[in-house]
């Protein structure tokens, strides 16, 4: 079950990173990147000790809030592409 869960995180936080990639440089970019690192250190950190099903939750609820805030990123970087495009 450990191992299933961990591929998971793995997977959310490349995900993320992914759309993290393909948004213009800034200042959010950057600490949204840091703090998605964090994220991944913490899970490898588990392959030496494993994790309490609470410790996995909590991870994971944070890879998703984090992935909630590139998807506002990415939608605020459309609608400004859009009206730059009508101006």
């Amino acid at each position: 079950m450990f191992h299933g869960q961990f591929l998971l995180i793995r997977e959310a936080i490349d995900v993320v990173l992914r759309h993290l990639e393909a948004l213009p440089p800034s200042d959010v970019t950057e600490q949204l990147r840091a703090r998605l690192q964090d994220f991944a250190q913490d899970a490898e950190m588990w392959s030496a000790s494993s994790p309490t099903p609470r410790e996995m939750d909590v991870l994971m609820k944070r890879v998703l809030a984090l992935h909630v805030e590139v998807t506002q990123l990415e939608r605020s970087a459309a609608l400004a592409e859009g009206a730059a495009a009508f101006a």
